[in-house]
């Protein structure tokens, strides 16, 4: 999880075509069938990557905005009573905002989403409307392993993720 990594060609390829640079590596994994799933809207970042990779590259005002200030554990419920009272007046679930961000395809397909941390779980996720179309474009499916790359276009934070 901690060794060197050189960036792909492929990576190297799509930074330089966007004009970005920058390029830190942040993860692999297992594609999860939830995160490919329209019904779950999100794709889970693995939180030890994340405490490793992802956050010291961010600026304090970007770790902010995707909730990844303070403690990486859940969230603790205050009393009954109080949960009570909160689920009375909850029309809809709470909007975690995020930090906008740009996720590219190995196939340099682009999708406007968003970096956030959900409360209850403390995972860490990119979320957000076009997800669906990074499922289509991406042509991954569960159980291939992925890298996620990390890079800086304008001074916007951009992801590139696909097979190694």
């Amino acid at each position: 999880m901690y060794r060197l990594r050189i960036a792909p060609k492929w990576v190297t390829d799509l930074v330089t075509a966007e004009g970005g640079s920058d390029i830190h590596f942040i993860a692999e994994k297992t594609i999860e069938k939830s995160d490919l799933s329209s019904q779950q809207n999100r794709f889970y970042l693995p939180r030890d990557f994340v405490k490793a990779n992802l956050v010291p590259m961010l600026s304090e005002l970007e770790r902010e905005s995707a909730s990844l200030v303070g403690d990486d554990r859940k969230r603790t419920r205050v009393t009954e009573g109080a949960e009570a009272e909160k689920r009375k007046t909850k029309v809809s679930g709470r909007e975690h905002g995020g930090l906008p961000v740009v996720v590219f395809t190995r196939c340099r397909f682009r999708c406007y989403l968003k970096l956030t941390r959900w409360d209850g779980s403390a995972g860490t996720v990119i979320k957000g409307d076009e997800l669906k179309y990074f499922a289509l474009w991406s042509f991954l499916k569960e159980g291939d392993g992925i890298e996620m790359w990390a890079f800086r276009r304008g001074g916007d934070l951009c992801f590139a993720i696909g097979k190694p």
